[in-house]
């Protein structure tokens, strides 16, 4: 099911180049990470209804200051705090994704390039690729996410990205219902909105 995203930080230390270097930052309140799904029946949206920690990015910058490399960044998503504004949908997600063996979706940051654009112009947004790894229960994937991000103000910065997946890719059994009436397809799709602000 990143995020960070995820990948949620990448413009805040694009100015760090040279050395391995430690960044403190917080992802702030109202930012937005759901689910997207659909099933034989309908379309759901399930919001995480958590609020992040504040989190460390160990990074190294290179000298063009137009690629990242991440060291043992992980943004960790607490499954039983997925709300699909529905008791049973939500307890049969849980149920799928094994949240009693298996409580968080892991999203691990490997590195991200800036392809399009420059943060010097807070008017336009920049365009990023970062490789990561999902895990989901304890099967790990390596994606690759394309961002889109841009510069709000002193140490702020704006991350948009999204992502299909296959839940079989992860060894979930999509959730049925109702004598299995009704069944969630395989594909979903995980949605990051986030703004971040660090120093």
């Amino acid at each position: 099911m990143t995020l960070t995203i995820v990948l949620t930080f990448i413009g805040l230390v694009l100015s760090v180049a040279g050395v391995p270097h430690e960044y403190r930052f917080d992802i702030e309140k109202g930012s937005k990470l759901y689910i997207e799904g659909t099933s034989n029946i309908n379309s759901f949206k399930c919001k995480w209804k958590d609020v992040w920690d504040p989190q460390i990015a160990r990074i190294n910058v290179s000298d063009d200051e137009r690629s990242i490399w991440f060291t043992a960044t992980v943004l960790k998503i607490k499954t039983e705090l997925l709300d699909c504004d529905n008791t049973k949908m939500n307890r049969d997600l849980c149920e799928s994704l094994k949240s009693g063996t298996y409580p968080y979706i892991r999203i691990e940051l490997h590195d991200a390039t800036v392809v399009d654009g420059t943060f010097d112009d807070p008017n336009t947004f920049v365009q990023i690729v970062c490789n990561a790894s999902i895990t989901i229960t304890n099967v790990t994937r390596r994606v690759t996410l394309k961002v889109k991000s841009k510069r709000l103000g002193p140490g702020r910065y704006s991350f948009l990205s999204s992502k299909e997946l296959l839940m079989t890719n992860f060894g979930v059994d999509p959730p049925v219902a109702f004598m299995g009436l009704v069944k969630v397809r395989d594909r979903i799709r995980i949605n990051f909105e986030m703004t971040i602000a660090g120093s």
